[in-house]
């Protein structure tokens, strides 16, 4: 076998070895899921909402409850359920054993596939009435805010935070257009942090629009209950709401995502 062949056999050999290395490290595994939030409760761990649409909310499990057991073994946190619903593959049964009101209750549930956040997230909120809520203001116009006394007006709700690098990319930008639109369209930014952190960035806003100049609405909701009814596990996140309260729009980022949603803010007017 002449040299120049050996060369090509052994450049074919190399190319398919790195095309099997590449194609093995892409794979990943199928992710089953119930479609349950979930927190630590006092026996087990507590769901705090149950997805519309999901094994979970079809089989009756509901906010409140507190799951004892994924397929006969108990779990006392979050990381524990969430390893075990893991151990099982997507299509596979498990019997749920859980908790209401002093009850054990238990329920055979058949694992799905783990689908995109952004629609379920759209699947849940979008031409929906939006969720009413209350929050501190930290900074802004109003000495209280509740979602429900923005029927009326047309309304961007911003899930952010001050360690967000987009979500900080983001503000003159937003800073420019809630200033050309003041008075008609409301921009509310909600957070989950403590107040010294989001006064603290507040202070570098200021250098770019005084704060008796600016029209956005900063909220603070450090219990996370707000963030957890809109499932906005992933920032930033902006949800549209028009006149009549019902969320016409939502997506997560920032750049053409955010133009977006103001296209369709002004849209509303």
């Amino acid at each position: 076998m002449s040299s120049n062949i050996r060369k090509f056999f052994l450049l074919t050999f190399v190319f398919f070895l790195l095309s099997s290395l590449a194609w093995s490290q892409s794979i990943t595994a199928v992710r089953p899921w119930l479609g349950v939030a979930i927190e630590k409760g006092e026996k087990g761990v507590r769901v705090k909402n149950a997805l519309p649409d999901t094994p979970a909310q079809k089989a009756g499990i509901m906010a409140g409850d507190e799951v004892l057991t994924v397929a006969g073994r108990a779990v006392h946190s979050p990381e524990e359920m969430i390893a075990e619903i893991g151990n099982k593959g997507v299509g596979f049964t498990v019997k749920i054993e859980f908790l209401r009101k002093g009850v054990v209750l238990s329920k055979d549930i058949t694992l799905v596939i783990m689908p995109d956040m952004l629609a379920l997230i759209k699947k849940k909120l979008l031409n929906r009435p939006v969720p009413d809520f209350e929050a501190v203001v930290v900074q802004g116009k109003k000495t209280k805010f509740q979602m429900k006394n923005q029927i009326g007006r047309v309304t961007i709700l911003e899930f952010w935070a001050t360690w967000c690098p987009a979500c900080n990319a983001a503000v003159p930008r937003l800073l420019q257009f809630a200033k050309e639109f003041e008075g008609k369209i409301d921009i509310v930014s909600l957070t989950t942090e403590e107040t010294p952190a989001i006064k603290k960035f507040l202070g570098k806003v200021e250098t770019v629009l005084k704060k008796d100049d600016n029209p956005i609405m900063y909220l603070q909701n450090t219990d996370g209950k707000v963030s957890n009814e809109f499932m906005a596990s992933s920032i930033p996140m902006f949800v549209l709401i028009d006149k009549k309260g019902v969320v016409v729009d939502l997506d997560l980022g920032t750049g053409s995502v955010m133009e977006n949603i103001f296209s369709k803010a002004k849209t509303l007017l």
